[in-house]
This record gives structure tokens, sequence and C-alpha cells, in this order.
């Protein structure tokens, strides 16, 4: 994260100093050494057109792409913006989103640690992602810690604990959570060999793929290709990700260029292209889900304040409920987005990565069909589902630890199958009342997500610097459902005007005025 661009206030750097530093500890070693893994990649080229046909991968580096589908969308954003600086992607509404939960005062949450699991919000795929050969995600991994009264457990560490004799976490009594010892693979067999298309399609490598994608290609003649050797180490792999979600062939316009040593016209506009890309459609299709839409869904309502002239959404008047909704947004997988909205999220080409676990060829060589489920539709991690959800999102299971003796000292134990664990010890939710924000209060929503209390931008002033008159906005009440959530999801992936963008098929359309 870099503290030019994003900002927490005082009391939450507290916070980060209190939680992450331990952890960092822990992982600093392996990331270092991650960030000398490179991967080889033999690609066929088109000579004539310079443009990239397919690369042949192992299942190492399959492993790390399909890693992108587990990221939750707040991840993403931190991700991109510590390593980008001012040069990183615009993801929609996601970053102005994900500032403004930055520049929040922790006062309208719960708990501090709710707000710090919607700023790091945990992959609960992290168990798999920590075998990757190469592993983007900086997030520090999931520990549990027992109080000075041994009666509860957090994962936050030095936090005030939830018993009666309320006293802090401790860092001594540490466990962290389903390791696997001896086990290689993540999500695809050790043995597999695939091929990585132009647009992020994984395909079995083998003759019919081969033979695939040069009729696709209109390709007659094999001696129009040309076989180059690519290394593709840390800083490619951001490239991926930030291409997977800007452009529809991320290795022939970002990943090739970064590793050319032609200095062409074209080369430069396209580096230039990339550097400022913007994951934004104005045309946003209807919603095609998977999500059941009832008339019983869960309903949250917004006053929507409407410039009459353009039927633009200037900004919402909400509740904490809504609040607490939109910055949930962040703890949501890439995948379970893809899930959402039936795969089609108009990102860049992760859609088609995101179809190639299910591909019939490709199924055997996926480790299990529980790891199948796993990247089409992942869980959010243990505590983060809140109240207000209005997505039916499935939660991974929740921890039970015990309390066992080791050399007369009580220490956490995950499981109750040892003779030395004794009662069960209880955990509790880290961000508080089954949500992140305390209510009741009132908010500000921009346009674009940017979230702040209503009495800190008055409505004057918001109309004063967009310069529109009065008379020329009008306030609408709606209904936030399972539709219209979808519609918001969409826009906030896919547009700097998420509002507008999303609710403005669900405006109160007014009479046409005769002429």
């Amino acid at each position: 994260m870099t503290a030019d661009i994003y900002h927490f206030n005082n009391d939450s750097c507290k916070l980060l100093s209190l939680i992450l530093v331990p952890c960092f500890l822990i992982s600093t070693a392996g990331m270092a050494a991650a960030e000398e893994v490179q991967f080889t990649l033999r690609v066929m080229m088109i000579k004539e057109s310079n443009k990239v046909l397919y690369a042949e991968i192992d299942s190492d580096f399959a492993d790390v792409l399909l890693s992108f589908l587990t990221l939750p969308l707040g991840t993403i954003v931190r991700l991109l913006v510590k390593h980008y600086g001012k040069n990183a992607p615009i993801f929609g509404s996601l970053n102005s989103l994900y500032a403004g939960l930055l520049n929040m005062d922790d006062r309208h949450f719960w708990t501090l640690e709710g707000l710090l699991m919607l700023a790091y919000p945990r992959n609960s795929s992290e168990m798999e992602c920590s075998r990757l050969k190469l592993l983007i995600d900086d997030t520090p991994p999931t520990r549990y810690f027992m109080c000075s009264n041994m009666m509860c457990v957090s994962m936050y560490y030095n936090m005030n604990c939830r018993c009666s004799n309320s006293g802090n976490m401790m860092n001594r009594n540490d466990v962290a959570v389903g390791s696997q010892c001896g086990v290689k693979s993540v999500f695809t067999v050790p043995t597999a060999l695939f091929i990585l298309t132009d647009d992020m399609q994984i395909l079995t490598n083998s003759p019919a793929s081969v033979l695939r994608i040069l009729k696709l290609n209109a390709i007659k003649d094999t001696n129009a290709l040309e076989e180059r050797t690519l290394i593709v180490g840390r800083n490619e792999i951001m490239e991926l990700l930030k291409g997977s979600l800007v452009s529809k062939t991320p290795i022939t316009d970002i990943i090739l260029p970064m590793s050319s040593a032609d200095d062409s016209d074209t080369l430069r506009e396209t580096r230039k292209f990339f550097a400022s890309a913007k994951c934004e459609s104005d045309a946003l299709p209807q919603t095609q889900t998977s999500q059941n839409i009832s008339s019983d869904s869960k309903k949250i309502t917004v006053k929507a304040f409407v410039q009459k002239s353009t039927n633009r959404i200037l900004f919402a008047q909400t509740r904490h409920d809504f609040i607490d909704f939109i910055l949930s947004l962040l703890t949501i997988p890439l995948g379970q987005v893809q899930f959402l909205l039936g795969s089609s999220t108009h990102l860049g080409s992760i859609s088609n990565l995101y179809r190639s676990i299910s591909d019939s060829e490709n199924v055997e060589y996926m480790k299990s069909r529980d790891t199948i489920a796993k990247l089409l539709e992942p869980q959010i991690a243990p505590y983060y589902l809140s109240k207000y959800q209005i997505f039916s999102l499935s939660q991974q299971k929740l921890p039970v630890f015990h309390r066992t003796l080791v050399h007369n000292e009580i220490e956490l134990c995950e499981c109750s199958h040892s003779e030395l664990c004794t009662s069960k010890i209880t955990t509790f939710d880290p961000k508080g009342q089954d949500s992140y924000v305390k209510g009741p209060m009132l908010f500000i929503v921009t346009n674009d997500l940017e979230v702040c209390t209503a009495a800190s931008k008055s409505i004057i002033s918001i109309l004063d610097q967009m310069r529109i008159p009065v008379f020329d906005v009008e306030e609408q009440e709606l209904d936030i459902g399972m539709e219209e959530a979808l519609s918001i999801l969409k826009a906030t992936l896919t547009s700097t005007s998420a509002l507008t963008n999303g609710l403005q098929p669900f405006l109160k359309s007014r009479p046409k005025q005769q002429t």
C-alpha cells in the first residue's frame, strides 16, 4: 500500500502495528524467496502481427493463475495499488470504495478488527495458496491467539477478549490453521501440462487444442509462426492479474511488451495505454446470474438524489445497513463474483480463466471435485458474513479449538482427536454485532461509491461543487434487493459511475414534457 494514495487514520495505524507486524515477521522469509521465483514459458507467435497464439505452461503456473479467482476484491485493489502506485489501473469504482473505507473514522465500526477485516480481507483458500510456487498475495496468514485468561480465542493479536475477566490476546499461545504437510499440488495435478491462450483460456496441452487454436486464428501455414521464450516472474504475474481485468489479450498487450527489447512506437503506445487502463464499460448489459431472485429477498432502502435533466444519480443518502453491504463487496472472492454474475463480468479476460475450470477436458487434471467447487464458487472467510449481506454467500466453516496441556502449559489445539485436548474454547466474531458498521447512522455515498458521513458533506457544498442548480435535483427512494444488488456489483467492477450505471434502470421514469 502506497502512503501517497491510501491513508489510515491514527487509530487504525496503531491497530496495524499491533496486528500486522507479528504476522509479517512470520511470513517475511517466505515472501522474500517468492520474489525470486521465475517461470520459463514457450510462446507461439504470429510473426506478421506479433500476436501471441498461446503459451505452454505447467501445473505450477496454472495454479498461480487460478489463484486469482480466490482473491477478495479488496485484496486485488490493494495489491494493484501497492505494486503500481499512482499508475494502478482503475478497477471500476472499487478503488474509490477502498480509499473511502480507509478514510472512514474507526468510530463508525463496531470494532477496529472489523475495519481491518475489510481493509485486509482473508482468503478462504489461503491454505491452498500458501503452497503456490509464487504467491502475490501479501495478506498476513491467519493465526489465532488465546487470551490471558485462557478462556477465548481471536484471530487478531493483542485485542481485548470477550470473556468475563477481559484481558488482552497473547501471542505466546498462537496456532496457524489448516497446514497440510507433504501436500505438493494446489489446484491442478502436478503432472498436468496446459496451454494458455492470449485471452486467458487454459486448455490441455494436446494436438487437438493446438489444432483448434490454429483454426480459430485462421492459420493456414505454420511457417507464419515463430517460437519465443518468455521469462515470467513476480512483476509479470502482477501484469497478468492487471491484464486479466483490463485486456482481452493480456499476453500480447502487456507481458510481451514488458519483456521485449524492441522500443518501437507501437510498443511504447501499448505500454502507455495499459499503464492507465480502466476496467470500465459505459453500456452494461442486463445481468444474467445463477442467483435466485425472489420477492422475499432482503431489501435495503436508500434515497437517491438524481439530476432530472440527465437522469444521473449524483449521490445517495443511506443508512449504515447499505454502507455495510457495499463495504462487504471488498471481501467477496473474484471467483464468487463470476458465479454471482453468471461468469459475465465484462472484465478483460478473467471470465475465460473462470470458464476454463469447468472445461470437460480439464476436469481430470484438476486436483479434485472439491477443488473445482472452491474455484467456481469460492466461500468467504470465517466471520466475514454480515447480517446486511444481500447475496446468498457461503461462509467457510468456523474453526473449533480445544485446550491442550503440553509440558504443563495450556496451548491451543485445532482438533479434538488428541488425548491431550480438553475442553472446547470459545471463538468470537471480531467484527462485532454480526455486522461491520455501527448504526443507526446516516451516510453519503458518491456516484463512484466513496463513503462519508452525511454530516461531513452538506448537500449545498455537493451541488455547488458539481455546479448543478437545485431545481434540477429530485429525490427518489429505492429498495435494494437481489436484482439491484447484482446490478450494483456489476457496475462496481466496470464503471466509475457505479450508482448511476447500477441503479439507473430502477429509477422511476418521469413523464416526458410536451413541446
